[in-house]
């Protein structure tokens, strides 16, 4: 068996070619330039992780053993399309000038807020790789998927059985399981501790499309960096227990689909819609979460000031990869219902249990908030002190409509409010993060920025 550092090292190397290979798939979504690079990176990252993904799922819709030599298929693959595609840039509807470094006190902030950054990286991959990945969730749900499904080269239907399935969900889009099967694959072993590595890959790379998107739409390097030192640190978020589960990377699929979702309707260059569906796939493959924020982005496309035919095609784009996923599920596995939820309470004969329901729900979650007043406290006053702006209010709108959804879910939970409430809401909220801190950092933009930001608003 071999050695823990042999196995980090095997699997670095395997994270550093799903770089290389997403970093040249990304042309295919950005165009050339310097201010995209950052974007590009993440992007790129994301994108090989559901190559990988992808290639897994084929080889078993096609009843074959899943390969190595398939896996890197779907990565060269990836790779040509960078060089399939070329993007255009709108220089005028764009991201404008970016913001200049400012002298004095605030370049060494900005130098502190990099270190924190790196920091907050380094801590994580501390807390992922201290031990295997041993959350419940990674146990009874990811994990055992990934496990089974590398180790059978099948899906087995015994993981689908009444008794088993009471844990291991199998109404849960299949993105993360197929994701570790493969990059098991790869390896040629199972190692769920070496694999934790996988998680502060996919926060560097959010951190990298927070600052790329930021910068690229006229935010000030201070402000950008500042956000991601932030979000670095959130240790609510980037934990030793949600390493291995589906918050991680469903935060950071969210924060591709909110940015490119804003991109899209400011039409800021010619790969946005691109990266809006691909945002949607990633989103929806890796928890049911992402299927309603799909929904949400376009219910707010159609609502955009913007001609009805481009509405259109944002919806499509934001919607349309989303319930692709769910019919390859519905097709492998046949309808799956939700099994924690009673939405039996919304016939109107139940509506007074409902009440009491929503009731016992909101007193558990003001119970949650008062134990984390001050970090609630800290994020309202940022959102107050921030300037309106458009393009970025829409990221606070979708993070909103998903927390709405959270607060209320609870009361339909078949275990009762409290149980749901004090097991989910703080990781499901945590996913947020992201989002909000892309928001919160674009409104509270300083003035080096404002020419370039005032542009993208206009229209928006």
């Amino acid at each position: 068996m071999s050695t823990l550092p042999a196995s980090l090292g095997a699997v670095l190397g395997i994270l550093l070619v799903f770089g290389a290979a997403g970093l040249a798939g990304a042309r295919a979504l950005f165009p050339p330039g310097r201010k995209f690079a950052a974007e590009r990176a993440g992007w790129g990252f994301a994108a090989a992780l559901s190559a990988v993904a992808a290639a897994e799922a084929a080889c078993l819709a096609a009843r074959g053993h899943p390969s190595r030599w398939a896996c890197l298929a779907a990565l060269l693959l990836l790779a040509a399309c960078g060089l399939l595609r070329r993007v255009s840039d709108r220089p005028d509807l764009g991201a404008g000038k970016e913001a200049g470094r400012l002298p004095g006190r605030r370049t060494v902030w900005l130098s502190v807020a990099r270190v924190l950054v790196a920091i907050g990286v380094a801590i994580y991959v501390l807390r992922a790789v201290t031990e295997p990945m041993w959350a419940n969730d990674w146990l009874a749900i990811w994990g055992l998927k990934g496990k089974t499904i590398f180790l059978a080269g099948a899906y087995p239907g015994w993981l689908a059985d009444p008794v088993i399935a009471g844990y291991s969900h199998p109404e849960y889009p299949f993105g993360l399981p197929l994701l570790y099967a493969g990059v098991a694959t790869i390896l040629g072993r199972w190692d769920d501790h070496a694999m934790g590595l996988l998680f502060p890959a996919v926060q560097a790379a959010t951190l990298m499309v927070l600052v790329g998107w930021l910068r690229r739409r006229g935010i000030s390097r201070e402000i950008a960096w500042s956000a991601a030192a932030l979000l670095a640190l959130f240790e609510p978020l980037y934990s030793g227990f949600l390493t291995g589960m589906a918050e991680v990377p469903l935060s950071g699929a969210l924060l591709l689909l909110g940015t490119a979702l804003t991109d899209a309707l400011d039409d800021t260059d010619g790969g946005a819609l691109a990266r809006l569906g691909v945002a949607s796939l990633l989103a929806t493959a890796v928890k049911n979460e992402g299927l309603f924020l799909t929904v949400v982005c376009a219910a707010l496309a159609l609502a955009a000031a913007r001609p009805r035919e481009r509405r259109a095609r944002i919806a499509a784009a934001a919607v349309g990869p989303a319930l692709a996923v769910v019919a390859c599920h519905r097709w492998a596995f046949g309808p799956v219902p939700l099994r924690d939820f009673d939405f039996g309470l919304l016939v109107p004969a139940r509506w007074g249990d409902l009440g009491s329901r929503v009731a016992e729900a909101f007193h558990a979650e003001a119970s949650l908030a008062a134990s984390a007043w001050a970090p609630v406290l800290c994020v309202v006053v940022l959102v107050v002190l921030g300037g309106r702006r458009p393009f970025a209010d829409r990221l606070l709108w979708l993070a909103a409509a998903a927390l709405g959804v959270y607060l209320i879910l609870p009361a339909f939970a078949i275990r009762g409010p409290v149980w749901l409430a004090g097991a989910t809401l703080p990781r499901t909220a945590a996913a947020l993060v992201p989002l909000a801190a892309a928001a919160i950092g674009a409104r509270l933009n300083g003035k080096d920025g404002a020419d370039s930001s005032r542009r993208n608003n206009e229209g928006a």
